[in-house]
C-alpha cells in the first residue's frame, strides 16, 4: 500500500476534499518523523512503536565480487507491532 492508496481509501469513506486529507497524511508523517528525530520512539496504540536505534559499523560480502567491505553504521527504524495488530494480521 502507497500513500496514495491510503488517502484514496480516507476519500472513499468521507466528504472531504482529497488535497485535505492528503495534507493530513502528510503531517502524520512529518510527525511520525520528528517524534523519531527527537524523542527516539514513537508508540502508536494498538498499532505499534517504532524506535530510532543506532546500528554499528559492520562487514558486509559484496554480492558480485565476494569481497568483504565495510558497511557504515547509521541509525535504523525499528518497528515492533503491538498485540492488537499482530493478531488481526494472523486471524484464520
Amino acid at each position: 500500500m502507497k500513500k496514495k492508496d491510503i488517502v484514496n481509501a480516507i476519500f472513499q469513506n468521507s466528504d472531504y476534499y482529497k488535497q485535505d486529507i492528503e495534507n493530513v497524511v502528510d503531517q502524520v508523517f512529518e510527525l511520525l518523523a520528528q517524534g523519531l528525530e527527537s524523542e527516539n520512539k514513537v508508540m502508536i496504540s494498538n498499532f505499534g512503536t517504532f524506535e530510532k536505534v543506532m546500528q554499528e559499523d559492520y562487514y558486509g560480502v559484496h554480492p558480485i565480487t565476494g569481497e568483504r567491505q565495510l558497511i557504515k553504521g547509521g541509525y535504523r527504524i525499528r518497528f515492533t507491532s503491538s498485540k492488537k495488530l499482530k493478531d488481526q494480521i494472523n486471524k484464520k
